[in-house]
């Protein structure tokens, strides 16, 4: 079986938070690590989660169960390692705290052959062959503060993560028509009458729709553009000028007006920040 060699450990156990994408990044920048973890738990299926994971408190304990979603004996071992060992590694470097010990591991399936790989990894009792799998640590970590905070790219993140999610919430079809039409067309997106005639319905009808998904056309114009922006202003080498012509704005000038009236900062302060953060997780990375 592909768990057999312990190479789920091995391969959890080498992540930080950067390998979970969008949801590691907002991690890193959450205030304390229950906030991260909450974070993760809330947007779990945008880091590619196989498992689901439930975050529990019980009398000062923590119990983080994970759930796989598919039933595949040959694999789940593999998959259950990486998660736990992965777990582990990204709360031990969020917080810097490397000596952090969790109180117990339970996992469902039997016994494996180096079981002593999952002594030197955790450094807790495991339980195997029980009934559930979850790791359970003092509800105290949950206040750890993380030394690489960031207000501003949490937020960012946040409403990134928010805007991918409008079909968890209920969002209408027609919104996520709406939002993929204009994505096609950010430079120069369809008016509202234009883009009602394509989808073959009233411009009222289209613009009530909206409002009841409790959207708007320019809103939704706005979000995807800001999305662009700031996945353009991570690139140092990409200069301003062309981030604004890629969200639609033939002036420099109105760009940084729309984006410090999406943001509250300017590009130039986004970037900085964004470059920012950057350095302060590679740092981390290396102390």
């Amino acid at each position: 079986m592909l768990g057999d060699d312990g190479l789920g450990l091995s391969v959890g156990e080498r992540q930080t938070a950067v390998s979970w994408g969008i949801v590691g990044l907002g991690m890193q920048a959450s205030p304390t690590l229950g906030e991260a973890l909450d974070l993760a738990i809330r947007y779990q299926k945008h880091a590619g989660a196989l498992l689901r994971h439930r975050m529990e408190l019980h009398e000062g304990r923590c119990l983080t169960y994970m759930v796989p979603q598919f039933f595949d004996p040959d694999v789940i071992s593999f998959y259950l390692e990486e998660a736990f060992a992965s777990a582990m590694a990204i709360a031990r470097h969020l917080t810097g705290h490397h000596d952090m010990l969790p109180s117990r591991i339970e996992l469902e399936y039997p016994e494996p052959a180096h079981r002593q790989r999952y002594s030197e990894i955790f450094r807790c009792p495991v339980v195997f062959a029980g009934a559930h799998n979850l790791i359970e640590f003092d509800a105290l970590w949950l206040d750890i503060p993380l030394l690489t905070r960031d207000d501003f790219v949490a937020a960012e993140v946040a409403e990134l993560l928010d805007s991918a999610n409008w079909e968890d919430k209920g969002t209408s079809d027609l919104v996520e028509t709406v939002q993929r039409e204009i994505r096609k067309r950010l430079c120069a997106p369809p008016s509202l009458n234009d883009l009602a005639q394509q989808l073959n319905i009233g411009e009222r009808t289209l613009r009530r729709r909206l409002d009841e998904a409790g959207q708007s056309y320019q809103g939704v114009i706005d979000s995807l553009r800001r999305a662009r922006a700031l996945s353009l202003l991570s690139h140092r080498e990409t200069k301003l000028i062309d981030v604004a012509t890629e969200t639609g704005f033939s002036d420099i000038r109105d760009f940084r007006r729309a984006f410090k009236r999406w943001t509250g900062v300017t590009p130039r302060e986004a970037r900085y920040e964004i470059q920012q953060f950057r350095k302060d997780i590679q740092g981390l990375s290396t102390s």
